[in-house]
């Protein structure tokens, strides 16, 4: 349970530095589903096509805007392994970094790896692992470890659950500066994490930061309504998609 908390807390404390945030934290005993719900914010469409693989999904001109989100997408899947490797090392990078990735993360690194392939020519077959180089780097800056150790320590008192109101005030406790992403609903995964490394990939659709279903009909339905009133908000853009949506039900 030790690890599991140090691993969930590397990938709530990267996904804060990466400008997004966490609604709920869970780490249950040994044996049971963790469920850490990260919020993507606005970024939310965006990291629905970097997961689906498909830069074609992305609204017209998002294709940088789908690389930057990538790139944080990777630090924070790469975060858990990261963390539980490195506090298992003493806290002192490793000098082999041929490491093997737990079995959810290690699809998601896969999927987004997908992504920058197609999306940028010659993208390197290592780019994971030099994401991952990037990580312990960012682990031995004190401070970010200080507010792993925090959020671990916390959410072990806690009986394993933090709300965001608790998992915010602990990384503030820490000296975290928290930017506050446009708030939309995220829910989670079950995800088991023993106190070993894992190299098996669960079959699972979900992942932390799955939304409601978005599809590439809605994105370009999306683009289309911004490009005739520029000044859409998104809840705008989201309760014009819902009211669609009510009508293909009526009518389609």
């Amino acid at each position: 349970m030790l690890l599991t908390a140090y691993h969930e807390s590397a990938r709530v404390v990267f996904a804060y530095l990466n400008g997004y945030a966490c609604d709920l934290m869970e780490v249950p005993a040994k044996g049971s589903n963790s469920n850490t719900k990260l919020n993507a914010g606005s970024d939310i469409t965006v990291v629905q096509a970097v997961l689906g693989g498909n830069p074609l999904s992305l609204p017209t001109g998002g294709l940088q805007q789908g690389i930057e989100v990538a790139k944080k997408l990777l630090t924070v899947y790469c975060a858990g392994t990261c963390a539980k490797i490195f506090y298992q090392n003493d806290l002192q990078i490793p000098a082999e970094l041929e490491i093997d990735i737990s079995g959810q993360d290690l699809t998601m690194i896969e999927k987004i790896q997908t992504f920058l392939k197609k999306a940028i020519v010659d993208h390197p077959d290592d780019f994971p692992s030099q994401i991952m180089i990037s990580v312990f780097r960012k682990l031995k800056d004190p401070d970010v470890w200080k507010a792993i150790e925090l959020l671990a320590s916390k959410v072990l008192k806690e009986d394993g659950t933090l709300k965001r109101y608790y998992i915010e005030d602990t990384l503030m406790v820490a000296g975290m500066s928290i930017r506050k992403p446009s708030s939309k609903p995220a829910s989670g995964i079950g995800l088991h994490e023993d106190d070993s490394v894992k190299t098996s990939i669960p079959d699972t659709k979900a992942t932390p930061f799955e939304a409601p279903t978005t599809t590439p009909l809605d994105i370009m339905v999306k683009d289309f309504l911004k490009k005739i009133k520029s000044d859409w908000k998104e809840e705008e853009l989201n309760a014009a998609i819902a009211y669609l949506h009510n009508v293909y039900k009526k009518y389609g």
